[in-house]
């Protein structure tokens, strides 16, 4: 992109928010990192031919297709939460329904009691059962929490991590988009704020597959992000072609997951490129900014993406960018205020990597299991090594 297309703006250093753990952690996100000026890319209709878009988009499919071949052992979602996402998307289905269906699952039903009896949902009394939990939290928000709950299980024990990543720092960044996309999502009047939260643990979920299963050359994407100062989708186009963006939408695609929320994941970089609804998509673009400047957890280096001002007119903000971004940044104090009731969540994803850091304490290196590196190969490229609650969504 010639540089007379993109629109510059003043450099916005990170404030200094309070740690979100106890670890401190210490990555800084400095959006002036080095050389770094905030860069805002005009939609996808000022860049190139749509023939031209569509040779590119084939050649990545491709690529995308020969790295994700290779992937053996991907962990798969849970049978109930499949049923859950289907039986909600049912307009048929009761209450009593989908509280049957959470109950089937001692562990989720307890996740779930658990959570929606935290600080973080701030209900005045106590929910007992899951059929209250259900109608008083509403279908979205029990969809989109066991969703969240089972991701965060899945994942948070694995212990592949590569040197240069920090799982612990990636789940803070991560679970910290998803409660800034709640709060954006009452101050911008989005209309689900649960299904937002879910977008926001979900939207890096494709750093987490590279680092799992293609340790190597995730790597060598991180030590290039750091050594050339690289934005990391750049640098992971550079040495997989595929950014994690694209691995994330394939695996939400992989999972059956809402189109929406597969969109969201695939497209929280660029949103202006779906065109008329891209309001989730934009609204995680808009949280991922606040996090990276508020300091939580790691977003994927110091360097940041490209802002897409579609993001901001989708939710009728046509300020100029720079202020458009104060005026999101300024909800920075409230998000820090909502991380510290967010330690239910937290929890889990601590809890689970004491657990398998227990388990390896106890064990014998075995073979890897089904949840393993990719399957060895001499191909270089290949191996990348009954009452119905309202409409609303329980979450005000």
């Amino acid at each position: 992109m010639p540089n007379s297309e993109l629109i510059q703006a003043e450099p916005v250093t990170p404030r200094r928010g309070r740690p979100f753990t106890r670890s401190n952690a210490n990555a800084t996100v400095n959006q002036q990192a080095h050389m770094g000026q905030t860069i805002f890319h005009p939609e996808a209709h000022d860049v190139g031919s749509d023939t031209l878009r569509a040779s590119v988009d084939d050649d990545k499919q491709q690529r995308l297709k020969r790295i994700t071949q290779s992937i053996i052992g991907l962990p798969t979602l849970p049978t109930v939460i499949t049923q859950l996402i289907s039986l909600i998307d049912n307009p048929k289905t009761s209450a009593r329904n989908v509280a049957q269906l959470i109950s089937t699952d001692q562990a989720l039903t307890a996740k779930i009691l658990k959570l929606a009896n935290s600080a973080f949902y701030g209900f005045p009394r106590e929910i007992a059962t899951v059929d209250l939990a259900v109608v008083v939290l509403g279908f979205e928000t029990v969809k989109n929490l066991g969703l969240s709950v089972s991701v965060l299980e899945r994942f948070a024990g694995t212990d592949s991590d590569t040197g240069n990543f920090d799982r612990q720092k990636f789940w803070e960044h991560s679970i910290a988009c998803g409660v800034a996309a709640r709060l954006l999502a009452t101050k911008l009047r989005y209309r689900v704020p649960g299904e937002a939260f879910a977008a926001g643990i979900l939207h890096d979920i494709g750093r987490l597959i590279l680092s799992q299963y293609f340790p190597d050359e995730f790597d060598k994407v991180l030590r290039l992000m750091h050594d050339e100062e690289l934005y990391i989708g750049d640098a992971e186009e550079r040495v997989l072609g595929v950014t994690h963006a694209d691995i994330g939408g394939w695996l939400a695609e992989r999972w059956n997951l809402p189109r929406q929320l597969e969109e969201t994941i695939c497209f929280h970089h660029a949103p202006g490129r779906l065109g008329r609804g891209n309001d989730l998509p934009s609204l995680i673009h808009l949280a991922d900014f606040l996090c990276r400047r508020e300091n939580i957890g790691d977003g994927g280096g110091h360097r940041l993406p490209k802002l897409d001002p579609a993001a901001l007119r989708t939710f009728g903000i046509h300020e100029e960018p720079r202020a458009a971004l104060k005026r999101i940044f300024g909800y920075g104090d409230e998000l820090q205020h909502e991380m510290e009731k967010a330690d239910a969540f937290t929890n889990i994803v601590r809890d689970e990597g004491e657990s398998t850091d227990e388990t390896s304490a106890t064990h014998e290196p075995t073979a890897p299991h089904d949840v393993g590196a990719p399957a060895p190969t001499n191909d270089g490229a290949a191996g990348l090594s009954g009452a119905t609650p309202g409409d609303g969504d329980g979450d005000t």
